[in-house]
């Protein structure tokens, strides 16, 4: 998360230091909150690992003082910037003197738990980097210091995910975790890992979500995250999705937050280890209604009607995908050259069709592929010559082509029926391939099984209905920025609505109407025409049982994506 505004005296200078270290600060509030929860008993040691602005230390230092403990030795904490660790040093009160030997300024990733007492409790809000910028020696150790607590965290992880594993090892048996984290915690496919860490070694976990953003000026959505019972284990994470930060101090005592049995209430829920976390963020009744679907007759798995699989990948692709000017101006014959799909922007509507690759041609998202298989011989002038241009460019050595014989024959081209993005901020987009084209593995590539009984211009109209646009959400994962991403084995696992043959006859002809509806950037009337036509009029839902689906993808899709800061 970037750092927002701190304070009303900070500098420019103050804020791109923050933003680079990733630290974004808490508000009183929600640390004091934190603080209470965490710290039980006057003796408590307590750690903030990366203090920043020293809001959680004043609160631990209040709260152990009003407890009757000696503040200043069992409070610790630690910062990385030097700047932040002076002016928090230099604002100590004279009766917090004594704390400052425990104030460590230093990477936390280099700190080990035997250079500190066993911690009670540890509070804080970790430094949120994206992967992108998290790089180098720093997220080398981090990823070091997570793996040697059991937690395999990937090179896509963002810094907060090593953060929270690193700090569950100072904790001593019975202790607690009470931190600020991403709402990515309960979506993103790499943090995954941290919370089967959090599952296997604290016998009670909480997530806190909210309907409210809890840092209205802040651009990440955020949860808390509670941790209790270090050396325990349990078998659900628990979900509380409250209203905002003003129902904490009361949703949080006793059992837990008092709601009615509305939809739109704070509902309590638990995650099964393994379990999809977006399902669990539903509605009650919208997640029994999804759940209703699943069994029913009148709905089908996409990997029942079709494989999804990943489209190629040549290694270089300036070398081998031409535009239709680079390739005549080479001379290369037209059966080496396969009309090809680079971008999933390329997919404007519900069909791609041979006028859509001609316009785009000229906007790099599509072109040719210089496609030679591995047996071809006696290949003529032009490709030889165009062959010894990629071999002065080095690209025999580059990733992939180094590793095939030869270096020049792409490997699993293949043309699909439908193509279908694996990447998007709103729901996925599906389109019939009516070019014929190929595509990289930039988009997934959607082969009909000859079982189906569908054409790929009916399966992109199936794709338009709310059911889908949920289930996508379900079954997909979310990255770090907000995006939805769908592995080939998620978009087998979509929900797809599956009517009646008389009516799929008339798919096709609707995916039309649908195309023309979308290539007018309107979406939204695209998915009322197709729930009109699909659901309701083809397998009989209500109109209330759409609005229920719907409702929920944008429940999701909300809960998703960043969203915007309020303005002042």
């Amino acid at each position: 998360m970037e750092a927002e505004t701190v304070s009303n005296t900070q500098t420019a200078e103050d804020s791109r230091t923050a933003k680079a270290l990733g630290a974004y600060y808490t508000e009183n509030r929600v640390a004091s909150f934190l603080v209470e929860w965490a710290i039980r008993s006057s003796t408590d040691r307590v750690l903030d690992p990366g203090f920043g602005q020293g809001v959680f230390l004043r609160a631990a230092w209040s709260k152990i003082k009003d407890m009757g403990g000696r503040a200043g030795a069992q409070v610790y904490g630690v910062e990385v910037d030097s700047r932040t660790y002076d002016a928090v040093v230099a604002t100590l009160p004279q009766d917090l003197r004594d704390a400052v030997p425990n104030l460590i300024l230093c990477d936390f990733f280099e700190l080990t738990p035997a250079a500190l007492p066993p911690i009670s409790a540890v509070v804080g809000n970790p430094p949120f980097i994206r992967y992108q910028k998290f790089n180098g020696d720093a997220r080398t150790r981090a990823l070091d210091r997570a793996r040697s607590n059991g937690v395999p965290l990937n090179r896509l992880s963002s810094s907060w995910a090593p953060f929270v594993a690193h700090s569950t090892a100072f904790l001593e048996k019975g202790g607690r975790l009470a931190m600020v984290v991403p709402l990515e915690i309960a979506h993103a496919g790499y943090a995954r890992p941290v919370l089967d860490h959090l599952l296997d070694q604290f016998s009670h976990v909480e997530l806190v979500t909210f309907r409210q953003k809890l840092f209205p000026t802040l651009g990440e959505n955020t949860a808390l995250l509670l941790a209790d019972g270090k050396e325990g284990r349990c078998s659900h994470l628990v979900l509380k999705d409250l209203e905002g930060a003003a129902s904490l101090p009361e949703s949080l005592s006793g059992d837990g937050p008092r709601h009615s049995q509305s939809d739109t209430s704070p509902v309590i829920t638990r995650l099964a280890r393994g379990g999809r976390l977006p399902e669990q963020l539903l509605p009650p009744r919208a997640r029994a209604h999804y759940d209703s679907l699943r069994a029913s007759s009148q709905t089908r798995r996409m990997g029942d009607i079709a494989d999804v699989g990943i489209g190629y990948v040549t290694g270089h692709n300036k070398f081998f995908h031409l535009s239709p000017s680079e390739a005549a101006l080479w001379g290369i014959p037209s059966e080496y050259l396969r009309p090809a799909v680079r971008r999933g922007r390329a997919l404007r509507g519900l069909r791609f069709t041979h006028e859509d690759w001609s316009e785009l041609s000229h906007e790099g998202m599509v072109g040719f592929l210089l496609h030679i298989g591995a047996a071809d011989a006696n290949l003529p002038a032009p490709v030889l010559r165009y062959l010894e241009s990629g071999e002065a460019m080095q690209v025999p050595s580059a990733y992939k082509c180094r590793t095939r014989t030869p270096w020049y024959a792409v490997p699993h081209v293949h043309m699909s029926d439908a193509l279908l993005t694996y990447m998007s901020n709103a729901s996925p987009r599906l389109a019939a391939n009516l070019a014929g084209v190929v595509a990289t593995n930039t988009l997934h590539l959607v082969r009909l099984k000859d079982e189906a009984r569908i054409s790929g211009e009916g399966l992109a109209a199936l794709s338009r209905t709310s059911l889908v646009r949920l289930s996508a959400e379900i079954e997909g994962h979310a990255l770090g920025g907000g995006l939805l991403k769908l592995e080939p084995s998620e978009a087998d696992a979509l929900l797809l609505p599956w009517p009646d043959g008389a009516v799929s006859s008339d798919l096709s002809a609707l995916s039309i109407e649908l195309d023309d509806l979308v290539r007018s950037g309107k979406d939204e009337l695209a998915r009322q025409v197709a729930d009109r036509e699909i659901l309701i009029r083809g397998l009989g839902w209500s109109q209330s049982e759409c609005a229920l689906l719907n409702d929920a993808c944008v429940h999701l899709q909300e809960r998703r994506r960043p969203r915007r800061r309020v303005a002042a």
